[in-house]
């Protein structure tokens, strides 16, 4: 209704707007023949008088649409930063009320992973690890962050420490809050011999491979 109001103001000025521009050439061709004695002053004067009642009608009709667009701009809801809905509490036509929540947005570059880590792992983590993760229902695609907070407790009953990371391309973030991720902290790096599975033999609990060392084989 707000907005066929600015439209029906708007198409008023307009009207207003044309109805003074005739008024306008009106009175001009008036003041002409008034000048060559060919009407009197009093056609003049009612000339004037309709010019003058046309220019009020167009200023009303102006502060008409100034306070239509006004009350627009009022039902308009604009967030202080760029985000996506993750949530609406409200429907067209409700009534809102002053402190009434209307919607959730969030902010793409706030996105994190939050994660818990057994608390007998503490002494291998530290702020800026890489963290590797994915989410459930964004199939296999990783995604690389880094550690940006790790809690100074654990939690008393699952002996769990909570960590933050931080998404190390944040256009890339997900837009979607409250889902599932599994990651890894990548603690530290070693080098290891990769093997053929088949090259390992096993002896009971033990297990070995041949290494060939000059002419001879020895069990390592």
């Amino acid at each position: 209704a707000i907005r066929d109001s600015l439209t029906s103001a708007e198409e008023a000025l307009r009207a207003a707007q044309q109805s003074f521009e005739q008024t306008e050439r009106v009175l001009a061709r008036q003041r002409t023949l008034n000048q060559q004695g060919m009407i009197s002053t009093q056609a003049l004067e009612d000339a004037e008088v309709r010019r003058n009642a046309a220019q009020s009608e167009l200023a009303a009709a102006r502060a008409r649409v100034v306070t239509a667009r006004q009350q627009v701009t009022r039902t308009e809801i604009r967030a202080p930063f760029d985000g996506v809905v993750s949530e609406r509490k409200i429907s067209v036509g409700d009534t809102v009320q002053i402190g009434r929540e209307l919607i959730k947005v969030i902010d793409p570059a706030s996105m994190r992973f939050e994660g818990q880590i057994s608390a007998d792992r503490l002494g291998e983590l530290k702020l800026g690890q890489p963290v590797a993760f994915r989410i459930n229902g964004l199939g296999d695609t990783e995604f690389r962050g880094k550690l940006a907070r790790i809690d100074a407790s654990a939690n008393a009953t699952t002996r769990q420490v909570e960590v933050i990371a931080e998404f190390d391309d944040r256009s890339k973030a997900p837009q979607v809050a409250g889902l599932y991720a599994e990651g890894r902290v990548e603690s530290a790096d070693r080098r290891a011999l990769v093997l053929a599975e088949g090259s390992i033999q096993r002896q009971g609990d033990t297990a070995f491979v041949w290494k060939v060392d000059g002419s001879q084989l020895k069990k390592v």
